[in-house]
């Protein structure tokens, strides 16, 4: 009795193949997705540096309005020079153009950076209410919790992940280490009553923060260049924070001081555009629940060096400011734990049709 035969020439290879050439790409896989976790850490150690030069900047105006819209203004003048003397940004933003008008990216996308200039406007303003301690729990709370709804959902057409037991879990642990990092800091905090509502404004900030990550995904695909979706949300959030910004000095007048001198104190919009553009190029490689997380853990870390090295107060972190920071980093490896519950999307023209 014969055994059939492929027929000579089809080309077909035996059956085995595959789960050996499974076995052999998978550490690849594996190696690749810790090094965009890494790389996401390392992002977030931008914030930090970018928060000190806004909030000096913010010292010196008497202003954090006036603060944020420098910084966006900077990192928008960057954006636009680089435009300028790079064919290949400027051919990228006009196939975002080309792909609002296709209706491959919906319109309400493009206003991405509307949500930033809020996280901006709600640092410089529910932040001096609440305190530093309940703003950053608050705040990390409403990234994890916009981590795992857009994720989830899929929005801006990223992988689709179920929140599955340890993105969960995961997610637990950072919020823990959030709180854990912040506790020394929350006796300075006001009464509960007075900070309600401003901290439920730092939640719903860090919420549109993650929202922001998934939208400029999508205008990430949609033009193939991840500086294009940096360059249009520096746009929007700068003509956004100009905005709040004249609306408060027609009601409250001309205040603030002069601009200071110091070129340094400018360099936040350079971190912002460093802090969007990788996260653009990251957001839809390892979910939005992963970079935030991951970022989190980097900023945490950075801000506890920064305090060592150059304290902005008088007081050096404590060992439960410490601790919290070490816990962010077993939390990111919980949550970046292969599930069976994630359906990521493949590239090409799927890329382009963005869930909403």
């Amino acid at each position: 009795m014969s055994t059939p035969t492929a027929p000579a020439g089809s080309g077909r290879r035996p059956h085995t193949s595959g789960p050996q050439d499974g076995g052999r790409s998978r550490p690849d896989t594996t190696r690749r997705g810790s090094l965009l976790v890494i790389a996401a850490v390392a992002v977030g150690m931008v914030v930090p540096v970018q928060a000190r030069l806004n909030g000096e900047l913010s010292h010196r105006l008497d202003d954090g309005i006036a603060a944020a819209t420098i910084s966006f203004s900077g990192g928008l003048v960057l954006m636009t020079l680089a435009a300028v003397f790079s064919p290949r940004l400027r051919a990228a933003l006009r196939a975002l153009g080309s792909a609002t008008r296709n209706r491959r990216l919906p319109r309400r996308y493009l206003l991405a950076g509307v949500l930033g200039g809020t996280f901006a406007l709600a640092q410089s303003t529910a932040a001096l209410v609440t305190g530093i301690a309940v703003f950053t729990v608050s705040a990390i709370a409403g990234q994890t919790l916009g981590g795992l709804s857009v994720d989830a959902r899929g929005i801006g057409g990223g992988p689709r992940q179920r929140p599955g037991g340890p993105r969960l879990l995961g997610a637990a642990v950072i919020l823990v280490a959030a709180v854990v990092s912040a506790l020394p800091r929350f006796a300075d905090t006001p009464a509960p009553a007075t900070i309600l509502l401003p901290a439920l404004a730092a939640v719903a900030a860090g919420f549109l923060l993650g929202l922001q990550q998934a939208l400029n995904g999508a205008s990430t695909a949609a033009s193939g260049s991840a500086l294009a979706a940096t360059w249009l949300n520096f746009l929007v959030g700068a003509v956004f924070l100009a905005t709040a910004w004249g609306v408060k000095a027609l009601i409250q007048g001309r205040t603030g001081q002069a601009l200071p001198t110091d070129w340094w104190v400018y360099l936040g919009g350079l971190c912002g555009v460093c802090f969007i553009g990788a996260s653009a190029f990251l957001v839809r490689r390892i979910g939005v629940l992963l970079l935030s997380m991951a970022s989190i853990a980097g900023q945490l870390t950075c801000s506890i060096t920064l305090d060592f090295i150059v304290p902005s107060g008088n007081h050096l972190p404590s060992p439960l400011t410490v601790l919290g920071a070490l816990l962010t980093f077993p939390a990111v490896w919980v949550a970046s734990r292969r599930s069976h519950g994630s359906t990521p999307h493949s590239g090409g023209t799927r890329a382009h049709r963005v869930r909403t």
